[in-house]
């Protein structure tokens, strides 16, 4: 797999400065881009995306919260000693 370490570069930029948002902003952009006829650009554009969305998906279950403990039952909770 080639690597071009620009549109790594631009893409993980947008995921941390954007979050989820990079991915619409690159579609947006590439979408203007192949409307323009403008096929270098758009196929940059396109690798950003694609590499938007590969970081997010792989940022995603590092960024879960921590799993909780299900909450105790009623019967389990200390109660107070009556007399």
């Amino acid at each position: 797999m080639k690597i071009d370490h620009d549109v790594l570069l631009f893409a993980t930029r947008l995921v941390e400065e954007l979050g989820e948002s990079a991915i619409r902003i690159s579609r947006v952009r590439l979408v203007e881009l192949t409307a323009a006829n403008n096929l270098r650009a758009a196929a940059f554009w396109r690798d950003v995306m694609n590499t938007s969305e590969r970081l997010l998906a792989e940022r995603s279950p590092a960024l879960a919260p921590p799993p909780t403990s299900p909450p105790m039952a009623p019967s389990m909770t200390a109660q107070p000693a009556t007399l």
